[in-house]
């Protein structure tokens, strides 16, 4: 869902690119609300979530001039905030933390989750965000955020391996969850 006109947001990055507040006040206007869902689906706390939100604006005024309008500039936007949440989680230590084994020992073979047209979105974030830390953000990182299993695994500086386990495990307690609420097979 496209919320203004291209003509429009190459005006308002043309501002920013300047340091014009207008602009740069009607960018945070139009992007706020999702870039602060997109950091809560890392934090899991939306006063944090918030914060990482009011960062990754300041790093976006700070580097505007960086964007070259090679691909699309949401792209460019989720990507700086996607990194900002993983340089919080790297500051909070969760991405150097033990997976515990036992959490992981009750997770369901491998299938994908057959969801209906009525499957509850709200219910869905709310499983993804009870996943652990460190397959909460593979899980977003990949499914959610399009990040292929490579990148992930040198921004979260793990294996490819590891990764590849972590987001099946992920998906595997996901499903396990949406299946007690009643979502899915």
């Amino acid at each position: 869902m496209n919320l203004i006109k291209n003509d429009t947001l190459f005006e308002i990055v043309s501002g920013c690119k300047k340091h014009n507040s207008t602009a740069q006040h009607r960018l945070y206007q139009i992007y706020a609300k999702r870039m602060t869902a997109l950091c809560q689906r890392y934090c899991n706390d939306y006063e944090t979530a918030r914060d990482l939100m009011h960062d990754g604006f300041i790093r976006i005024f700070e580097s505007i001039e960086n964007y070259d309008d090679k691909g699309t500039f949401e792209a460019w936007l989720k990507k700086i905030f996607v990194n900002i949440c993983i340089d919080n989680l790297r500051k909070i230590d969760v991405l150097r933390m033990p997976i515990e084994v036992e959490s992981l020992e009750n997770f369901v073979a491998d299938t994908q989750p057959d969801f209906s047209e009525k499957t509850d979105i709200e219910q869905i974030m709310n499983a993804i965000a009870q996943l652990p830390n460190v397959a909460r953000t593979i899980f977003n990182m990949y499914n959610i955020d399009g990040y292929s299993i490579d990148e992930i695994a040198q921004k979260l500086n793990m294996t490819s391996t590891a990764v590849r386990t972590q987001h099946s495990r992920a998906k595997q307690k996901l499903q396990e969850m949406l299946k007690e609420i009643g979502i899915g097979r």
